[in-house]
Parts: C-alpha cells; structure tokens; sequence
C-alpha cells in the first residue's frame, strides 16, 4: 500500500514538473516569436492573418507562433468596458492594364458581447478605367473571430464573408453570428477579373 503511494505521489510530481516546464518553455517560445514578429509591413500582417484563416479549420489550436501573431496584431474583447462598434475607414485605387478600380467606404466589427457578434461593410466599388476589358469585380469584408479551443489554447471559432458583385457596386450589408470571442480580424479584398486576367486591390 505504502508502495503504491509513493509511486502515485512520484508520478503526480514528475506531472506538475513537466507542466511547469511546459509552460515556461511555451513562454520563452512565444517571447521570441514576439521578436520575430514585431516589425510585420501591413501587407506582411494582412498575408498571415489570411494564411492563419486558410490553414486552420474551426475549433484546431493554432501553432504557439501563430497563437502569438494573433495575440499581437488582432482585436482584443474588453470585457467589461462600454465600446462602440470598431469601425475602419478604407479607401485604395489600383491601376492594371488601362484599367483602374477604386474603393472606398467602412468596415466594422462588433465583437464585445457575450455570444451574439457581427460584423459589416458600406462600401463604394467603381471601375472608373477600361470597364469594357473587365468580366466581374468582387467585393468582399472578410471576419474572422478567435478564441480559446481545446485545453486552453487559441484557434478560430469563427469565419464569414459578405460580398457584392458587379463593375461597379455597393456593399451594404451586416452578419451576425454566436461564438465566444476574444480576438477577431475584419479586412476587405477586391477582385478584378478582366481580359489579361486577375488582380485584387487590399484596402488598408
């Protein structure tokens, strides 16, 4: 019996050894990570959270560095403080091939509630240049929310798009889902297919 319980006793201490070692290893992880990412260009930033959206399925943990990222350069829940919608004005024009595009509007995110959040876009898309070489031009408002997942580590919990379609159009549209957030990411794409092919303006 004495014999059992010293084992019990031994195996429960090499346990919270190796916890404590975990975390202080993942701690030390996430400081260099924290290094490694801190001079990101917008359109580095853009890149990874599109990249951390495409790889990761809902409900799968993120790596310890892309935990960080997000940790780093998404939009924290304040829980407990009084906060309007975060909204973001946009504006970007690019010019390809005789063809030029342009817009402009806001983005908007309202991720302080308990469960129920949303997100959306007012958004003006013209195609001032060369409308006759384009097929179709999209716009689209991109939302991702992120939160805890698994035993404690963070992930998506959710990932929506509304859009609008045409040479020139408005996209004037709200959605609304459920999930428990403390991070979320709003941004907006445009693209443009037209007789050379493909290009896509990203709005800062």
């Amino acid at each position: 019996m004495v014999k059992k319980l010293l084992t019990l006793l031994l195996v429960v201490i090499l346990g919270l050894s190796f916890s404590s070692t975990s975390s202080a290893d993942t701690f030390s992880e996430k400081e260099a990570y924290q290094k490694e990412l801190s001079n990101l260009s917008a359109e580095e930033i853009r890149a990874n959270f599109e990249r951390i959206d495409e790889e990761y399925e809902i409900g799968e943990a993120f790596s310890v560095k892309d935990q960080t990222f997000i940790e780093m350069y998404a939009s924290p829940v304040n829980k407990g403080e009084f906060t309007t919608l975060a909204s973001k004005k946009i504006s970007a024009s690019k010019t390809v091939n005789g063809i030029k595009v342009t817009v402009n509007g806001t983005i908007k995110d309202d991720i302080q509630n308990l469960v129920n959040q949303s997100f959306s876009g007012d958004l003006k898309t013209r195609t001032t240049k060369g409308a006759s070489k384009v097929s179709s031009v999209k716009t689209t408002v991109h939302h991702t929310a992120y939160g805890l997942v698994g035993s404690g580590g963070i992930g998506k919990v959710y990932s929506g798009t509304i859009s609008a379609s045409g040479k020139n159009n408005n996209l004037n549209s709200k959605k609304r889902y459920s999930a428990i957030v403390a991070y979320a990411s709003t941004w907006c794409t445009v693209t443009v297919e037209h007789s050379g092919g493909t290009f896509t303006i990203n709005p800062k």
